[in-house]
C-alpha cells in the first residue's frame, strides 16, 4: 500500500469517518506504538507526537480521490476536518478496529494527552512522563483527561508506569 492508501485505510478502518486532524494524528501514533502501524514516523510538536508524513500522505490521500474532507465550524469557531471515504474495502486489521473503537470512546483532547505521555515515556521521560506531559500540557492535562488518558492506555495494551 502506499501512503495515501494508508490514510484511506485508517479512516475505513475507524467506519468510514474520522473527525479532526489530531485525532488522525494520534490515531495512527497509538496505531503505531501498539505495533500496528503503518511505518509513519512520529516526532515532537506543540499537540504531541506528529508526523509530517502522515500530514502529507493524508493531503495526498485527498488529492487522489481516496479520501474526502469535510470542513466544519466548531461551536468556539474553529474550522475541522472529516474525513471521509468514498466506499472503499477496508484492509481489516482486527487489532487495528479494535484499537480505533477504544479511541473513540474518548474525546480528542484526552486522546491527545494520552498519546503525548506515552510519546514521552518513549523519549526521555520514562520516569515520570505524566508529571512533563502535565507541565507542556497546563490547561488540557486536567487530572480528570489524566485518568481518562491513562485508561486509554490501560485498555490499547501501553500501560505506562
Amino acid at each position: 500500500m502506499t501512503r495515501p492508501e494508508n490514510v484511506r485505510d485508517i479512516i475505513d478502518t475507524n467506519g468510514g469517518r474520522l473527525v479532526g486532524k489530531t485525532r488522525l494524528q494520534k490515531s495512527d501514533y497509538i496505531l503505531e506504538a501498539a505495533g500496528v502501524g503503518y511505518g509513519f514516523e512520529f516526532d515532537y510538536h506543540y499537540y504531541g507526537p506528529y508526523s509530517e508524513d502522515l500530514a502529507v500522505a493524508a493531503a495526498d490521500a485527498q488529492a487522489l480521490g481516496l479520501v474526502a474532507v469535510q470542513w466544519e465550524t466548531s461551536q468556539s469557531g474553529s474550522d475541522y476536518a472529516v474525513y471521509l471515504t468514498q466506499g472503499a474495502a477496508p484492509q481489516m486489521n482486527a487489532r487495528r478496529r479494535e484499537i480505533l473503537q477504544i479511541l473513540n470512546a474518548y474525546g480528542a483532547i484526552t486522546l491527545e494527552v494520552a498519546a503525548t505521555a506515552h510519546f514521552l515515556a518513549q523519549n526521555g521521560y520514562r520516569d515520570d512522563p505524566w508529571r512533563e506531559t502535565r507541565r507542556r500540557k497546563s490547561v488540557k492535562a486536567t487530572p480528570e483527561r489524566i485518568t481518562d488518558a491513562k485508561r486509554l492506555l490501560d485498555q490499547v495494551g501501553l500501560s505506562l508506569l
